[in-house]
């Protein structure tokens, strides 16, 4: 066994016995930079894996496609299984990297700066908006670096909307565009609740696509992707299994409920009596 796939097993086990939690997500991430730097065949195999660990398909996939033999039939069959996660998933729900200290403080003071949306309050948490190099908004035609990770519901791809052009409307205009799949209300049919919701407020990253929560005549805010591990994190797993199983959907969930996860959950909280809500799709 090679240095780096002993290390890659160790670091996978913390990644597995910890729940995917922070410490063992960067651990990974931190490997990866690495092994990036190494010209190893041994050391390339085992970042596709990692890769893999980290559901970053389509990384994964064109750098096996460079080294893979295609004479041996174990290897084309696990190309072909990238190539098919690669085209169903790329890097789209790759496990996010968490932030250094140095970084989180920076990025605290980069949220001042972005637009206050009432059901989604921080966006740029949650992974809606991602920071990367600027990109130039097809809405305002600015340079934004930090922009919509995702393209609305709209008739053409729409990429690198800025946060303004989501928050003013100009973006749902301009395109013909909504930017949620659908949601709960069982309320009076309320017009200005809808648009904001669906026309000004960023939607979040699912494997089925949003399904927004309401409570209290009003939308829920969206707090981010959860599992078990979170909620028992946070003091609420009983309270909101509890509320959850009312619905009758997924049976047991807390027992297979992981964060961005093949069975992920989506935390709400109703902006008036302050319950948390929780919603669960699958891949």
């Amino acid at each position: 066994m090679n240095e780096f796939l002993k290390e890659y097993i160790s670091l996978k086990e913390n990644f597995v016995k910890y729940h995917e939690n922070e410490a063992s997500v960067l651990a990974l991430y931190e490997f990866a930079d690495r092994l990036k730097e190494r010209t190893e065949k041994e050391a390339i195999e085992v970042l596709v894996d990692v890769y893999q660990q980290l559901y970053m398909m389509e990384s994964a996939y064109k750098l096996y496609e460079s080294i893979y033999d295609k004479t041996d039939r174990k290897q084309i069959k696990k190309f072909l299984g990238l190539k098919d996660l690669n085209e169903s998933h790329g890097d789209r729900f790759a496990t996010p990297r968490p932030l250094n200290k140095k970084e989180r403080l920076k990025r605290q003071e980069r949220k001042k700066l972005l637009p206050k949306f009432r059901y989604h309050p921080d966006p740029l948490e949650t992974g809606s908006f991602i920071e990367g190099e600027a990109k130039v908004c097809p809405c305002c035609g600015n340079e934004s670096s930090v922009y919509y990770v995702k393209s609305p519901y709209a008739v053409d791809d729409v990429d690198y909307l800025c946060p303004v052009c989501i928050s003013n409307g100009e973006a749902a205009k301009k395109f013909d565009a909504e930017f949620v799949q659908d949601a709960e209300w069982n309320f009076e049919e309320d017009k200005e609740k809808n648009e904001e919701l669906f026309y000004r407020t960023p939607g979040y990253l699912s494997w089925q696509g949003e399904y927004w929560l309401s409570c209290c005549n009003d939308y829920c805010a969206y707090l981010g992707s959860v599992g078990t591990n979170e909620l028992n994190e946070m003091g609420i797993a009983e309270e909101v299994f509890e509320e959850y199983n009312k619905r009758n959907e997924f049976a047991d969930v807390e027992k297979y409920l992981v964060k961005d996860g093949h069975i992920c959950g989506y935390l709400f909280r109703c902006l008036h009596c302050k319950k948390y809500h929780l919603y669960v799709d699958a891949d």
